[in-house]
């Protein structure tokens, strides 16, 4: 037998580089919310994250609370929300030096961009649906509309978040 070469060996097994061998299930990004609380959001709408320094967020006079400002990323304008906070939630957002966004876009039209501001990213995690269950009564009133289920996670119940739970409180936040 005649030995190859690298580049040879890597020209056979290029294909298996770059095959997924992703686990099954839908994907979630997972982050802290609150001091005490980590919960998840499909990853479906979400187009980046962002770890963005306080200054590069224009804050906005006469808002709710809920409300940090508006940012730009890769040519487009939106408002960042603490996400805690337009929960009800105690938040730990204030006067950071950095803020990490996830970045979410709407799926109707016109789209529209939005940044969620949460304690710390904690990465991807991938569900199969059949692990989401439905049982809401694990958590107060307050946050309850705007989940889609809960995870049971080691020793903790996680919040599945649903963003058009989430939308329909930014649109009441609007009107008001």
């Amino acid at each position: 037998m005649t030995a190859s070469s690298p580049a040879a060996r890597i020209q056979a097994h290029l294909q298996d580089l770059f095959k997924a061998d992703l686990a099954p299930g839908d994907a979630y990004i997972r982050f802290q919310l609150t001091s005490d609380m980590t919960a998840l959001l499909s990853t479906e709408q979400v187009q980046e994250s962002l770890l963005v320094e306080a200054e590069k967020i224009t804050p906005l006079p006469s808002m709710p609370e809920s409300v940090i400002g508006i940012m730009s990323s890769r040519d487009r304008v939106f408002c960042v929300f603490d996400l805690a906070r337009l929960l009800t939630l105690p938040s730990r957002l204030i006067s950071p030096r950095q803020y990490q966004i996830i970045v979410l876009q709407t799926t109707s039209e016109p789209t529209i961009y939005i940044g969620l501001a949460v304690t710390r990213l904690q990465g991807i995690l991938r569900l199969p649906p059949e692990q989401i269950q439905s049982s809401l009564d694990a958590f107060s009133s307050n946050i309850a509309p705007y989940l889609c289920g809960v995870v049971q996670q080691e020793e903790a119940i996680v919040p599945v978040l649903d963003f058009n739970g989430i939308s329909e409180a930014l649109t009441t936040l609007n009107s008001n």
